[in-house]
């Protein structure tokens, strides 16, 4: 007779007890595998992520020291250039244009963000395609990164400029006149007599910085004292666009003989004449003195809001000085926004060289604006203005009888046209 063994009924329990234990184990082993694997993958986008991150911030800094090379490049040289130096900035801090994918991308003024109106503004936007390591299995094989700076000039603490680098009395002051500057005096001149004050003249301002040597005599006193040896600032106002010049609007236009008269914007020949105790009101706007320049004399009275005078030559017709003279009354102020902001009189820089620009109206004069004459010299003696504001910029500059140069910029739509250093904004 056959035996058939068929186990005990514990035996049974423990297989029974076997077996989930056996799949349980094998549960945690794939669980684990799966989390090391999102594991790693997570790492993997972490270092992708952070080696971005590294690449916006090298792109950030090239960024911010092109739009800071480029203002300082407007600046001293004018908007010409400003593309260039700043390409060729981001290209020093490791971001070529064209080179490796990268492009970058300069805008004056900005094309974006809030100095779209300030043409100091320079924007450079960098990026570059970038490519990944752990992204590509998601199908990320590469990202564009990039960065944006905006960089533009802020206000300068000075508002007289003598621009000539080595001229005896580039900033001159005698005969008893009381000069006063609510803002600082800037002389590029490294002559040993750069500022010639003599003669019990007194000149007041905030600074009064000299390349060269200051030569008071005379009794004469400045206040502060001198700050010799001083760094020499360049053209403060090279970056502003000089207004088109074209065909003749009015040839010899005259008033005289007490006439009284309104005159509108254009493009004058042989320039603008008024004399004999006349009165001509000037509507807003830009008037082109191509040759002949602007006189009034005579007891004369002039006015206009919004007004910007440049001072050139063409046609036939050669450059002439700025001339208000003879006891006229002078009220001029220039425009508060617009591409001339504060500009009042502009003499165009291609002039080599040229007769001295007089401004000596009477006691009432008010000149709100700049006075700009970069490569000739400015005679003032405009009487105790009583202008907001008033800043000279001239190759050299005389006073010849009292003056008072104010420094309240409030009505000037990005302060004064002025600009110090580069500061970025964006």
């Amino acid at each position: 007779m056959a035996l058939v063994y068929r186990g005990s009924r514990v035996d049974e329990a423990a297989r029974r007890t076997r077996c989930p234990k056996q799949s349980r184990r094998g549960f945690v082993l794939i669980t684990a595998v799966l989390s090391i694997v999102v594991l790693l993958a997570f790492l993997g986008f972490a270092i992708d992520v952070g080696y971005l991150e590294y690449q916006k911030t090298r792109m950030q800094t090239a960024a911010d020291a092109a739009a800071l090379g480029g203002v300082q490049e407007l600046r001293m040289n004018g908007s010409s250039t400003v593309v260039s130096a700043a390409k060729s900035d981001s290209a020093l801090n490791g971001f070529t244009n064209g080179t490796n994918g990268v492009t970058v991308t300069v805008n004056n003024p900005p094309a974006s963000g809030y100095y779209t109106s300030d043409s100091t503004g320079v924007e450079v936007i960098v990026s570059q395609s970038v490519n990944t390591y752990f992204m590509t299995l998601v199908g990320t094989s590469s990202v564009v990164v990039k960065a944006r700076s905006v960089a533009h000039q802020g206000p300068g603490s000075a508002c007289l400029f003598a621009l000539d680098p080595s001229a005896s009395g580039a900033f001159s002051v005698s005969g008893g006149v009381n000069v006063q500057v609510a803002c600082g005096v800037m002389v590029d001149s490294n002559n040993s007599s750069a500022l010639n004050a003599s003669g019990g003249a007194k000149v007041t301002a905030t600074s009064v910085n000299v390349d060269g040597l200051c030569n008071i005599s005379g009794g004469a006193t400045v206040t502060p004292a001198c700050t010799t040896h001083a760094s020499p600032q360049s053209d403060p106002l090279a970056y502003v666009t000089a207004p088109a010049v074209g065909g003749c609007t009015q040839t010899n236009w005259s008033a005289s003989g007490g006439a009284v008269k309104a005159i509108g914007p254009g493009v004058y020949c042989n320039g603008i004449n008024i004399s004999g105790g006349s009165t001509v009101t000037f509507s807003a706007g830009t008037y082109i003195l191509k040759g002949g320049g602007l006189n009034v004399s005579g007891g004369s009275t002039v006015s206009g809001t919004g007004v910007t005078f440049y001072d050139t030559s063409g046609g036939g017709y050669g450059y002439q000085p700025i001339s208000l003279s003879g006891g006229t009354n002078v009220n001029f102020s220039a425009p508060t926004s617009g591409s001339l902001v504060g500009m009042l009189f502009f003499q165009d820089r291609t002039v080599s060289s040229g007769s001295a620009s007089t401004l000596s109206g009477g006691t009432s004069t008010v000149l709100n604006g700049s006075l700009y004459f970069p490569t000739t010299q400015l005679n003032y003696s405009g009487g105790a203005s009583t202008g907001s504001y008033t800043i000279i910029v001239a190759k050299t500059v005389n006073f010849s009888g009292g003056a008072t140069l104010n420094s309240d910029y409030s009505s000037l739509s990005g302060g004064t046209p002025v600009k110090g250093g580069a500061a970025l904004g964006e």
